[in-house]
């Protein structure tokens, strides 16, 4: 890595004074309040796109550049050849390719949205120093284009699935269906539904169960082939201001720079509020346009199916079975820049269905290749207009519905008091749903298009007068089509629980419900620990801490450090032995884990338990490890264990591994209360740094949106060097929050410094 002589503070962006720029249509003057948020003027659209992606790239240009390679499958070239892989992969995947289609399908609106927001990006590499991480990399960024928002939009919106799926295609074939389905989240019933209002599963099977069974009786058996959010809205009539409230908090990778970044821009069409992700156009997830406020939570929409192929070398190369006819695959043939090293060539060959991702079509006779609800063109960006131009919830849902790529739980509300929630994402039409690859060269898992948009879950208006999302199970056992098979039930369990006990909601009273640290997850564990009584001392006294517990992951809490320490050798024994059995799949994560591992206690299965051992034998040997565990972390005197002591928060930056870098672009890693099943979420690996958690907070109060209050950690500048690199940490931590004004007034006397962009 190259080392460099700049001092962060000689790479900050200008925010005072006048400057002259190109691709803009009119007069544009930027606004810096005292957070380090921007507040943009412009007297047309355009230019309100424009100025967003001008302070976008003055503040997170880095973060742009990195975010577009990954999408690109370019950061070998920036970073080195330990990328290559990750590269190869964002080829395989082809965000880029596809992104090249969508800009032809875009409608005016959006490509004057997408084209506005790329000119400002540009004219702020243009007129702003170069940021210190192209410094330190020696790096020239190429302008930026309206195909990389979209490339990006396709990165995140891409989630996991097919991973999952290859995985449990392995699992499948080594251990059963059954150890797929212990997998899959579990409803025990009384789960909180999303929809309708206050309702709960009450179906005793698994809500997959006949899908996994379907799934592993497929022919000639099993192939073996190689983030979370809380949001609310509640009703006026139930709140003490007599407008709507709506909250959210999105959970998502901790890091620096940070995953949001807050603006607030007006123009004669529309005034918005909120965060955006910096690679592309918004405020889409949270935020409001002054008519109306909207929050969300990931949808985890499953658009990705795996298909086996069966292959034979034809006369122009390797050919995919479907039915009696043998078509050939194409060949696409991607070049892969490497920093300091010869370029390298990644072969991506395509079937009917998609990308192979598993297997080498040029040597074997079946491989996988997976199919994508987003390959054709999505229409995000035209959403995003849509709803920053909607004047009520009814036009927001329509707007909403128009988002193909952002599978989300969205709550809204406006000015004339309606609340209501939608169901957002192009989510194929199963003929019959699989969590594993299944067969190709029939029709029988084949998609019959999407999901109608106007038959996908919603409401308005509940009779309950509130809506809690909270990334758990959607819909109930009456709805007609397959959405995903990924839920979780705690945090929405926990919040409804709090919300049913609750007749008039005060709007002071949300910070209590976005802080909650009561996690459902260890109330259910923990009678399972405390059940018997444990012949080893040192067991016995690990219980005694853990009986009359509350369940709250306070940072000062003795009894939380046991819970999670004594899940953590417990799933190691277990959970984490039995898939170890499966030779080449990725390892499960702690909150998987930790969920897993409680189905199988709660169900009474043994089948994950070592030979000879039952589970009060493992539990108590899981409680004497803990206490050593502890012991040797913080001492003799368990009355002293923190639990702050095993849970930190780290904000990392992508070149912080370097130990002198990590200097000057790590923040210190704080104690944090909560866990990933806790509202407010801190999900941590089984070691002691926090990666995942809240990344932005947000409560709106529809009677006055100037008064909004939010924050966002770790700070809303991405520079290094900037006041707000890292100003928020210690507000997010307590659960505090700052305004975000829309009033000129309240904006000037918070001013931090004005930018007047003329054009050239």
């Amino acid at each position: 890595m190259t080392t460099t002589h700049v001092r962060p503070e000689d790479c900050l962006a200008t925010i005072e004074g006048e400057l002259t720029v190109s691709g803009a249509d009119g007069p544009i003057r930027i606004v810096r309040d005292r957070w380090g948020i921007p507040h943009i003027q412009a007297t047309t659209a355009r230019d309100a796109f424009f100025g967003q992606g001008y302070c976008i790239g003055q503040d997170r240009l880095w973060q742009l550049e990195l975010e577009r390679q990954m999408a690109r499958g370019g950061r070998a070239a920036m970073m080195g050849p330990k990328l290559v892989g990750r590269d190869r992969l964002a080829r395989r995947m082809g965000y880029a390719r596809y992104a090249e289609a969508e800009w032809e399908a875009q409608t005016e609106n959006a490509k004057m949205v997408l084209q506005a927001y790329a000119d400002g990006i540009n004219a702020a590499r243009e007129t702003n120093p170069k940021p210190y991480e192209f410094h330190v990399l020696s790096h020239e960024m190429e302008p930026w284009h309206p195909v990389d928002t979209l490339a990006v939009i396709k990165l995140i919106s891409a989630n996991n699935h097919w991973a999952s799926k290859l995985k449990f295609g392995k699992v499948g074939e080594a251990l059963g269906a059954e150890a797929v389905a212990s997998l899959v989240a579990d409803l025990p019933e009384g789960t909180s539904l999303i929809t309708p209002s206050r309702a709960k599963w009450t179906l005793e099977t698994h809500p997959f169960a006949e899908d996994i069974e379907a799934a592993m009786g497929a022919p000639d058996g099993v192939v073996a082939a190689g983030g979370g959010s809380n949001c609310w809205v509640i009703h006026g009539s139930r709140t003490d201001t007599g407008a709507p409230i709506v909250c959210g908090d999105p959970h998502l990778e901790v890091m620096v720079p940070g995953q949001w970044y807050v603006l607030h821009m007006e123009c004669p069409e529309f005034t918005a509020a909120g965060p955006v992700n910096p690679c592309y156009p918004g405020p889409l997830y949270y935020g409001h346009n002054t008519k109306v406020a909207w929050t969300m939570t990931h949808a985890a929409g499953d658009r990705w199916d795996l298909y086996r192929e069966r292959i034979r070398q034809g006369e122009h190369g390797p050919e995919a079975q479907h039915g009696d006819r043998w078509e050939p695959l194409r060949r696409i043939e991607e070049r892969i820049a490497v920093l300091d090293g010869p370029d390298e060539v990644e072969v991506v060959w395509e079937s009917r269905h998609g990308p192979v991702i598993a297997g080498d079509p040029t040597r074997d006779d079946e491989v996988v290749a997976a199919a994508w609800g987003l390959h054709e063109p999505a229409h995000d960006v035209e959403a995003v207009w849509r709803l920053l131009t909607s004047t009520n919830a009814a036009e927001a849902r329509e707007a909403v519905r128009t988002f193909d790529s952002i599978s989300g739980n969205f709550c809204f509300a406006d000015q004339s008091g309606d609340i209501g929630y939608q169901y957002s994402g192009r989510i194929p039409k199963r003929r019959r749903p699989a969590l594993v690859p299944v067969p190709g060269w029939t029709d029988d898992y084949e998609w019959d298009g999407s999901i109608p948009k106007d038959e996908l879950p919603a409401q308005q208006n509940p009779e309950a007068g509130y809506i809690v999302t909270a990334n758990n199970k959607t819909v109930d056992g009456d709805y007609p089509y397959y959405l995903s098979f990924t839920a979780n039930r705690f945090r929405a369990d926990r919040l409804n629980a709090l919300f049913e006990d609750t007749e008039i909601f005060r709007l002071d009273a949300m910070p209590e419900l976005q802080g909650d640290i009561v996690s459902t997850h260890a109330q259910d564990l923990v009678p399972h620990l405390v059940a018997f009584e444990a012949t080893d001392p040192e067991a016995r006294a690990m219980q005694d801490l853990l009986r009359g517990w509350g369940a709250s992951m306070d940072v000062d809490s003795a009894a939380a450090a046991v819970y999670w320490r004594t899940a953590e050798h417990l799933a190691a024994s277990t959970v984490r032995a039995y898939y170890g059995q499966v030779a080449g799949i990725p390892s499960t994560s702690a909150a998987d884990e930790a969920r897993t591992l409680l189905q199988e206690l709660e169900a009474g299965r043994t089948t994950m338990l070592p030979a000879g051992q039952s589970w009060p034998h493992a539990i108590e040997a899981a409680l004497v490890a803990a206490a050593e565990t502890l012991r040797e972390r913080q001492g003799p005197d368990a009355s002293k264990w923190r639990w702050g002591a095993e849970h930190h928060m780290g904000y990392h930056h992508n070149l912080g591994r370097d130990p002198e870098l990590a200097k000057v672009l790590n923040i210190p890693d704080v104690e944090v209360p909560g866990d990933g099943n806790t509202p407010f979420a801190t999900q941590m690996a089984w070691g002691p740094t926090a990666d995942h958690g809240v990344t932005y907070r947000q409560v709106l109060d529809l009677r006055d949106l100037n008064a909004a209050r939010i924050v966002i950690p770790p700070g809303n500048s991405g520079q290094p060097g900037s006041p707000h690199y890292a100003d928020n940490i210690e507000r997010w931590r307590n659960v505090e929050y700052h305004p975000l004004f829309i009033e000129w007034t309240d904006i000037e006397a918070n001013a931090e410094g004005e930018l007047r962009l003329t054009p050239a």
